[in-house]
């Protein structure tokens, strides 16, 4: 298949699903009625994680007018707590010791979420949305968008 149809198969198959862009506290909402989530400190060792977000965000936006607020973010961390709901994630991952944990940090600056569970991160992005400009042009980042629909089709 070679990009045009690709691209042609993303649309027609998940174009249903696309959700209009919410803000990453929504998200949290909407994912702490499917899962327990807490806010949480992070270890010192979760710490290199944050610190590897923040310089993934800082270069990411270097060129940005947001770029002068960039010293002023405010990352709040949450940790998925195990259980029932939230063993597909923590299996997929592979966490087998109590001193490991899925965590989700929220930047709402930037609107900014991640995780260090890969699927779980798919799954809060889809949630997420995307803004409609990007669906109306069709760029990059809306196909992006629904690459991720393909991802987790395959994930569950």
């Amino acid at each position: 298949m070679d990009n045009g149809e690709y691209k042609a198969y993303l649309k027609q198959q998940y174009s249903n699903e696309i959700r209009p862009l919410q803000s990453v506290n929504d998200v949290i909402s909407a994912f702490q009625k499917k899962l327990d989530i807490a806010e949480t400190e992070l270890s010192e060792s979760e710490a290199i994680f944050l610190k590897m977000t923040i310089l993934n965000y800082i270069n990411v936006h270097k060129n940005d007018p947001i770029k002068s607020n960039l010293d002023n973010l405010n990352f709040i961390s949450y940790e998925v707590v195990r259980n029932e709901k939230s063993d597909h994630y923590y299996n997929h991952m592979g966490i087998t010791s109590d001193n490991e944990r899925i965590l989700v940090i929220i930047e709402s600056q930037l609107n900014a979420i991640t995780s260090n569970c890969e699927e779980l991160k798919v799954d809060m992005i889809i949630e997420r949305g995307i803004d409609t400009s990007h669906v109306n042009q069709e760029t990059p980042e809306f196909f992006a968008y629904l690459m991720l629909f393909d991802s987790h089709n395959e994930n569950h």
